[in-house]
C-alpha cells in the first residue's frame, strides 16, 4: 500500500479540547468592567447635573 493510500485511510483526529477559562480571570474582567461602567456613569451624571444647574 502506498503512502497516499495509507494517509487517505487514516481517520481525522479530533481537534484538541479548548482550555477552560480561568474563573478568577473572568471575575477580574467583570469587576473591571463594573468599575469602568460606574466611573463613566458617575462622570455622565456629573456633566448632566452641571449642565442642568448652569454650573452652580
Amino acid at each position: 500500500m502506498s503512502n497516499e493510500q495509507q494517509r487517505d485511510q487514516q481517520t481525522p483526529q479530533a481537534p484538541a479540547p479548548q482550555p477552560t477559562p480561568d474563573p478568577r480571570r473572568e471575575f477580574e474582567k467583570k469587576g473591571a468592567l463594573t468599575v469602568v461602567g460606574a466611573l463613566v456613569s458617575g462622570a455622565a451624571r456629573a456633566v448632566v447635573t452641571h449642565l442642568l444647574t448652569d454650573g452652580e
